[in-house]
């Protein structure tokens, strides 16, 4: 389905991205709005991605990190009906700084709360074995 990505209530792209369920992602075609975001997108990138597309776990939840690096005002998606869609976090990086030719990519968090704490959680276990809580 195609929504639009706004930053602070202004549209900055496009996107047609699959259903929402967990981490879901796709390429955003910029509208004109896009240039007051780019480089805030290029800097999350940077910092998260560090030259690669993979996050590891052990590095915690990268919704968490990316609400902490993200410099460029409020993301939300809008629906065709031009209603604000609620997930729990909207990611917008730009990898073509970083050499990596996806372009920009929205990453939408729409994972249900339990799923998000859970991943928190393994990230408090300094043993390594993965647990989020003692085995019975």
């Amino acid at each position: 389905m195609e929504y639009t990505i706004t930053c602070n209530g202004s549209p900055i792209g496009v996107a047609d991205l699959p259903p929402l369920v967990g981490l879901v992602h796709a390429a955003v075609r910029p509208l004109a709005g896009y240039a007051a975001v780019r480089d805030h997108a290029s800097r999350a990138a940077a910092q998260l991605g560090h030259g690669r597309w993979l996050w590891p776990a052990v590095k915690g939840d990268f919704a968490e990190e990316f609400a902490r690096t993200w410099g460029g005002g409020r993301l939300a998606l809008i629906d065709a009906l031009g209603d604000e869609i609620a997930v729990a976090s909207v990611m917008v990086l730009d990898w073509a700084d970083v050499g990596i030719r996806l372009g920009a990519q929205v990453i939408v968090d729409a994972r249900p709360d339990m799923a998000r704490v859970e991943a928190f959680l393994l990230t408090l276990d300094g043993g390594g074995g993965g647990r989020s809580r003692p085995a019975a």
